[in-house]
């Protein structure tokens, strides 16, 4: 399991990545600790393409957010 976190239009994105028992690769977020996200029927052939998936889908969440408070 890996995790990615990072702030994105003000927000605060945390990825994590894990791999199934076939070695499948499947993701999960949450932006602003909240609204948990997950994609688990539809794994990934290996880590980079679950993270890249992940944070398409994560950056889109958070730019459709209100511009956020934290840090850039």
């Amino acid at each position: 399991m890996s995790t990615e976190t990072y702030v994105r239009n003000g927000h605060h994105v945390e990825i994590t990545i894990d791999h199934d028992p076939t070695g499948q690769c499947t993701w999960s977020y949450t932006v602003d600790a909240d609204g948990y996200t997950e994609m688990r029927d539809r794994p990934l052939e290996s880590p980079e393409a679950a993270m890249q998936a992940a944070k398409t889908h994560a950056n889109a969440k958070a730019d459709m957010l209100p511009a956020g408070d934290a840090a850039q």
